[in-house]
């Protein structure tokens, strides 16, 4: 009774910097006090690095390739909005705008990541709630796969997508159909955390197997999912290695980006390209603004302990 009351004085308490300190000062020792004010500072300092990053990147796009060159950490003697208007026109490669790079990159980063985490989360729940015949091979041919180095295989892969037409085609996004990597084990994990009771009592009221899947088990990894499906997109985004090899007639954003890098050795325009980076730069800020819950959170699992 008497902790509920000084939770709710302190909830009382409009000076934000007082509930701060009721909260996290007052009933500390001086060494919690030194070490916590210390690894805030770390942190502080890092966060600032990320946004004083953002910020002279964003100002560099708006400099003239001379400014950039000569003075590149001054702030633009006059903004050059138009360099930004310049990488919807003048940003081409290998006979795609930026819209059409940009049109690839969501469809082989969101598409593909999408595909490939729902083949995996379902492949997942099947071998870790189902017992059939080669349902255990799944688990042990991904902990081969994932340990086993493999090292030189890079020309083999190439040719094997080339004779099965995947190079520079919409059609290698069939590679996602895939569910055997790290993530399966994760996604297996968290199934064989989940009590069946759930799917026992939907399937008592008549649901069929997809209903139980889609609305009973999915639901309860759904944070997990997002978090996964997040982290690939992002990291796909961001993929040009990839791009270079086995889309060079198709570019995505990135890969567009380091070609038009390297095309400055004939046509320097380094103005329109840090202004090409601050944009493409733009959905995965957007992505963390709005979904980083969901990539720092911690995951819950369960809700009846068998």
């Amino acid at each position: 009774m008497k902790e509920n009351t000084m939770v709710q004085k302190l909830h009382k308490t409009r000076n934000p910097f007082k509930r701060f300190y009721n909260a996290y000062i007052s009933k500390r020792s001086v060494s919690e006090i030194i070490s916590f004010s210390v690894v805030w500072l770390i942190f502080l300092a890092f966060a600032c690095s990320y946004v004083y990053i953002l910020f002279w990147g964003f100002m560099s796009g708006f400099k003239t390739h001379d400014e950039i060159a000569l003075h590149p950490f001054a702030l633009p003697e006059k903004m050059q909005w138009q360099n930004y208007a310049d990488v919807f026109s003048e940003f081409e490669i290998a006979g795609y705008g930026f819209f059409g790079m940009l049109l690839n990159s969501l469809y082989f980063s969101v598409l593909g990541q999408f595909i490939t985490c729902m083949i995996t989360v379902m492949l997942a729940y099947a071998t870790s709630k189902f017992k059939f015949f080669g349902s255990g091979f799944f688990y042990y041919a991904v902990m081969v796969m994932i340990n086993l180095p493999l090292y030189g295989n890079g020309g083999s892969t190439y040719k094997l997508l080339y004779n099965l037409g995947f190079v520079n085609s919409y059609s290698q996004i069939f590679l996602a159909f895939t569910g055997m990597n790290m993530n399966y084990l994760i996604f297996y994990s968290a199934f064989k955390s989940l009590s069946w009771t759930f799917a026992e009592a939907a399937y008592i009221d008549g649901a069929n197997d997809f209903t139980v899947f889609f609305r009973v088990m999915l639901p309860q990894v759904l944070n997990l999912f997002g978090a996964i499906f997040l982290t690939l997109w992002v990291a796909d985004w961001n993929n040009y290695s990839g791009a270079l090899i086995y889309l060079t007639k198709m570019p995505v954003l990135a890969s567009g980006i380091y070609s038009f890098e390297l095309n400055m050795t004939y046509v320097a325009r380094l103005d329109i390209l840090y202004a090409a980076y601050m944009i493409s730069a733009i959905p995965p800020l957007l992505l963390f603004a709005f979904f980083n819950k969901a990539l720092t959170s911690n995951i819950s699992l369960g809700g009846i302990k068998e």
